[in-house]
């Protein structure tokens, strides 16, 4: 039984029809002979159910119904407004995608939403820089389609006049001697292009220098002067070597380490020997160079020669591809020192060009030319050991 003075509510049913009661105990006096004493007595009120259902059915069409209405017009009002806030990107959109593949002009900035002019700004950013990326790649292919063109001829050209002799009868031993020597040197000449834009397109692949371990650079620059030696002595040019394990030191120190790629690093190397080579006369000398910081910053690596050197006004146009100094006649490819910068580029490494000799040259002599190439020295605890490549051998990739 609920306590005294406690409302209750319970389902019921009065003739037959379900209602809701509210109930409570409530004390009353007891009979008179018994003074003091109290007798609880039931108050129960009940009410049909239907007045419960009528309200909860009026706030259904009050509140719930209005709803069904209010909320698809509610969608319609913001897919408009949407719409009609992205029509400008939709255009946009309609333009670029009307563009032809070699349309790389800019974005008008002035037709796009002020919201995504950051967007356009930056796109027309990257168009600008892919523009200028595809004229130097089509400057490029022309330069190299020109350059290889000539070897080429040549080569034509002597085997149409070695063809001419044999057919007119003339079989001179010297004249055919000639013929096919000139036919071998405009092939070799047409092998050392092909080689050098192979490794120019080696220098600019971003994942092959990404991947990098440590190189001992005093290492791969005495095996490379020693690849260089017999063309040094055909030519009479006194080549030497400065630097860690010079002195016959089988041990070379850990501070002439660098991060880097050694395949790279080894083509850069060949390239600055094979260009003092080229230019050196006679008689001269070539001087490949490694300094370690003794604190443990740079490592240094210079190559410089005792040739005609170069102006200073030339200095930043000879590391363009296919860029030869005025007044030379030495038979190159015009790519080696393009490839040079490249690879320093690619390790972080600054590439300067100044005169083997400094202050006046005296009559007779030549200024040369002397490359320094800085590195980032790397700590040996730092460098990975991943490393057949620190012997300076690689695998091309």
């Amino acid at each position: 039984m609920a306590a005294v003075g406690e409302v209750r509510y319970r389902d019921d049913e009065v003739h037959n029809e379900a209602v809701r009661v509210a109930y409570l105990w409530v004390a009353m006096p007891a009979a008179p002979r018994i003074p003091g004493a109290t007798s609880p007595a039931l108050v129960q009120v009940a009410e049909t159910l239907g007045k419960r259902s009528q309200l909860a059915t009026e706030i259904i069409k009050g509140v719930i119904l209005p709803q069904f209405v209010i909320l698809p017009l509610a969608v319609l009002l913001v897919w408009l407004a949407l719409a009609r806030g992205i029509a400008p990107l939709n255009e946009l959109q309609q333009r670029i995608r009307r563009r032809a593949a070699d349309d790389l002009s800019p974005i008008d900035e002035m037709e796009a939403p002020e919201e995504v002019s950051p967007l356009v700004r930056a796109i027309n950013d990257l168009l600008e820089r892919l523009d200028r990326s595809l004229a130097t790649q089509r400057r490029f292919l022309a330069d190299a389609a020109h350059q290889l063109k000539t070897p080429l001829a040549g080569l034509r050209t002597q085997a149409e006049i070695a063809q001419r002799e044999i057919d007119a009868g003339e079989r001179e031993p010297e004249a055919l001697k000639r013929s096919l020597q000139q036919i071998a040197l405009s092939s070799q000449r047409a092998a050392h292009m092909v080689n050098q834009l192979l490794a120019m397109a080696r220098a600019e692949d971003r994942e092959l220098a990404a991947r990098v371990a440590e190189v001992r650079l005093a290492r791969l620059a005495t095996e490379t002067v020693r690849d260089f030696v017999p063309r040094a002595l055909e030519k009479r040019i006194d080549l030497g070597y400065e630097g860690p394990g010079a002195d016959g030191e089988t041990a070379e120190p850990q501070r002439s380490s660098v991060l880097g790629h050694a395949l790279l690093l080894r083509e850069m190397i060949r390239n600055l020997v094979d260009n003092a080579l080229h230019y050196t006369p006679p008689g001269g000398t070539v001087t490949v160079r490694v300094v370690s910081d003794p604190f443990g910053q740079v490592v240094v690596l210079q190559v410089e020669d005792s040739g005609p050197g170069i102006p200073a006004a030339e200095r930043e146009l000879v590391f363009q591809p296919f860029y030869r100094a005025l007044g030379t006649d030495v038979d190159g490819s015009g790519l080696g020192l393009a490839i040079v910068a490249e690879i320093a580029r690619q390790h972080g490494a600054t590439l300067t060009l100044d005169d083997t000799r400094e202050g006046p040259v005296p009559e007779g002599s030549s200024p040369g030319a002397r490359f320094t190439v800085r590195f980032a020295a790397w700590p040996a605890d730092r460098l990975p050991r991943a490393a057949p490549l620190a012997s300076g051998t690689a695998n091309p990739a």
